[in-house]
């Protein structure tokens, strides 16, 4: 029980805490208050405990697929949701004007309140589903703790981390928040596997023996950069490609407004 708690934090709690930390470092750069993150907390709250109590209805829709449907189709709009929010971030002229801060902080709320609302829910089913069993609670609070625990650690340390960096590597919350959002989209496209979507009986490796995808550093990787022991070409192409693009987007949006801004320093030096 306190492995599986652990293990548990990992998979559905760690997602929560790293996404709030790049996206805090990301905006608190632009000097954007925290006032985003309080609402994106208490929407998402209300929508796990929704979530939680529609998941038997949800789950039995479109021949028992729901589940499956909605998950990866909000993990789908993450990925857009980021991509959105870095084009906006790697624009060059500073500060932001108005109507870009305001799409900056609706993209952060809207990704937060997703990825809040959908691990929070699966936290709470399995902490609903066993609080009640004899001899379990105790395990349970155990896990719970530390589970936090570990989890708040490795924000802190992500948060240094990116500061630290950030000196040597000015695209590091950038390329951590690229990552994570393509994780997301693995996520996506091992559910549609899963309801025979897309086909996965082709797969190139399984490297279990080296890195157990269920594993507390297989569940850490995931995490981090979308970790899948057992991926299939098609998996293996989408992953890249979404990474090539999510770069391109950034390179193109910064080259598109270094030429504005030194277009418009022109005409006023003339």
């Amino acid at each position: 029980m306190l492995i599986n708690t652990v293990i548990l934090f990992l998979r559905d709690a760690l997602p929560i805490f790293v996404i709030s930390i790049i996206l805090i470092s990301m905006l608190q750069q632009e000097g954007i208050k925290l006032r985003w993150y309080y609402l994106a907390v208490l929407t998402s709250v209300m929508l796990s405990l929704i979530l939680l109590n529609t998941m038997d209805e949800i789950a039995h829709t479109l021949d028992d697929t729901g589940r499956e449907w909605l998950y990866a189709c909000l993990y789908i709009v993450c990925y857009f949701l980021s991509l959105l929010l870095l084009s906006q971030i790697a624009i060059v002229k500073r500060p932001l004007s108005v109507r870009k801060l305001t799409l900056v902080r609706l993209c952060a709320v809207a990704l937060t309140v997703i990825v809040m609302t959908l691990n929070g829910a699966n936290f709470l089913i399995y902490i609903t589903g066993f609080w009640h069993q004899n001899n379990a609670s105790n395990a349970l609070v155990a896990g719970v703790t530390l589970g936090v625990g570990i989890c708040a650690s490795i924000a802190v340390l992500l948060y240094f981390l990116m500061a630290f960096i950030e000196r040597y590597c000015r695209l590091i919350r950038e390329a951590l928040l690229i990552v994570f959002s393509v994780g997301l989209l693995m996520k996506a496209t091992k559910l549609l596997i899963q309801i025979d979507v897309l086909p996965g009986n082709r797969l190139l490796w399984d490297s279990n023996y080296l890195i157990m995808e269920n594993s507390e550093l297989g569940q850490l990787f995931t995490v981090f950069f979308g970790y899948d022991a057992t991926p299939t070409l098609l998996q293996l192409l989408l992953y890249i490609s979404a990474i090539v693009i999510a770069f391109t987007l950034i390179f193109v949006c910064s080259t598109l407004s270094k030429s504005t801004r030194t277009i418009v320093s022109h005409k006023e030096m003339v």
